[in-house]
């Protein structure tokens, strides 16, 4: 059979096409028996059209139109849909699709390329180096698709697995691997354990299983539900993880919270709170406000503005608190240098500065300065030198001694 042309609001049944199928404006095309429809050319449909069954064919061409087809598409060339819809119950297999309104694809999608300017919603898994769509991209299964690109939003059930995702407004995975990128507008969320390079997200970020990859840079929270393994996290609000955290550094603008143990290979810099459920170790710790953990442990230094809270104590070579700061926790120390009017416990360190008016229990240096009404509660003991204006306090009177005691740390 050559040509087949099939009239408006006709309904025929084909098997094979050696040659074009053309669908005029409701045509309707039966399958006969269980086999797909072969077309050897092209089907060009001229408005709406429905295929019963399956479909073969060299390529599928639709002008304004909506086509429904109840089985498979598979297209060696490309599916072209101007001004329309495609709907596919079955799956689609095709070189390069693309569609100006809505494409559904029921089971399985297979392209090299898929562009979508409406939305675009698979039933299975997807398969594709490009995906391109206007409004909404859904995914019920997986996504093997290197790039995508969504103007608005992106939902993926089962695993992605992806070069570059991006993502004008919102994007929900179900886990899996984003080698390079994720760049997302407003919010973006993994319901499973995440591999990544980079996160850049303007608002929200939930690993709802935890993660491991590269740089996290968010506007406003970041939220990991378990163990999380990065290079660095850059936040303007909160940063939340629900287990343990190691990564390299981190800056926060507002608040951090670890409800495990927090390993940094460099530097933590918090403009707010911190509070680290369990050890936090680190190179050096900047916090503007309050900080709280079982213990901290810094090879380099240690400042705090605000407020210092350990369960077994405070490590580094320098620790510095600002004025009107609080420690509670043994200190120990190189050097260890408190503000005016702070509030101590117990210090161990090579050399103690304290400013005016500071309280602190016992003190054990080589060296020891002591500035204007600061009171000592407990013991003072000292092995090289020591300094006090005349109105310092001394529970008891400063004890020279070749041996002190050793720090608890």
């Amino acid at each position: 059979m050559g040509d087949v042309t099939v009239p408006r609001n006709a309904t025929v049944k084909l098997a094979k096409v050696e040659g074009e199928l053309h669908l005029l404006e409701r045509a309707r095309v039966e399958a006969e028996g269980q086999s797909p429809v072969e077309v050897s050319g092209e089907v060009i449909c001229e408005g709406d059209a429905e295929i019963e069954g399956s479909l073969t064919c060299s390529r599928l061409n639709v002008d304004h139109g909506r086509v429904e087809i109840s089985g498979d598409l598979k297209s060696s060339g490309e599916v072209d849909v101007e001004h329309g819809e495609l709907r596919i119950d079955g799956s689609l297999d095709a070189s390069a699709v693309e569609v100006d309104a809505r494409l559904f694809v029921g089971k399985s999608a297979t392209a090299h390329d898929f562009d979508v300017g409406g939305t675009f919603d698979v039933g299975g898994s997807i398969n594709a180096t490009k995906v391109e769509v206007g409004g909404s991209f859904r995914v019920d299964g997986d996504a093997n698709v290197e790039e995508i690109d969504v103007g608005g939003r992106v939902e993926v059930n089962g695993k992605i697995k992806c070069v570059r995702l991006d993502a004008g407004g919102s994007a929900q995975v179900g886990g899996g691997e984003i080698s390079r990128t994720i760049d997302v507008g407003g919010s973006f969320a993994s319901l499973k354990p995440l591999k990544f390079d980079k996160i850049d997200v303007g608002g929200t970020v939930t690993l709802d299983e935890g993660g491991e990859g590269g740089t996290i840079d968010v506007g406003g929270r970041f939220e990991s539900k378990g163990n999380l393994t990065f290079e660095s996290i850059d936040v303007g609000g909160t940063v939340d993880i629900n287990g343990n955290g190691e990564g390299e550094e981190i800056d926060i603008g507002g608040m951090l919270e670890v409800s495990g143990n927090l390993h940094l290979q460099r530097d933590l810099e918090i403009g707010g709170k911190a509070r680290i459920g369990g050890v936090l170790k680190l190179a050096s710790l900047e916090v503007g406000g309050m900080i709280e953990a079982d213990l901290i442990e810094a090879e380099d230094e240690i400042e705090v503005g605000g407020r210092l809270r350990t369960t077994k104590g405070t490590k580094a070579k320098t620790i510095e608190l600002g004025h009107r700061s609080e420690a509670i926790g043994v200190l120990v120390g190189g050097r260890v240098k408190i503000g005016d009017n702070a509030r101590v416990e117990d210090v161990y360190a090579d050399t103690v500065e304290m400013g005016e008016g500071v309280r602190a229990g016992n003190v054990y240096a080589k060296n020891a300065r002591f500035e204007s009404r600061c009171r000592i509660s407990g013991e003072v003991r000292y092995s090289e030198r020591i300094e006090a204006e005349p109105d310092v306090e001394f529970a008891k009177p400063p004890t020279r001694t070749d041996n002190l005691p050793k720090p608890p740390l």
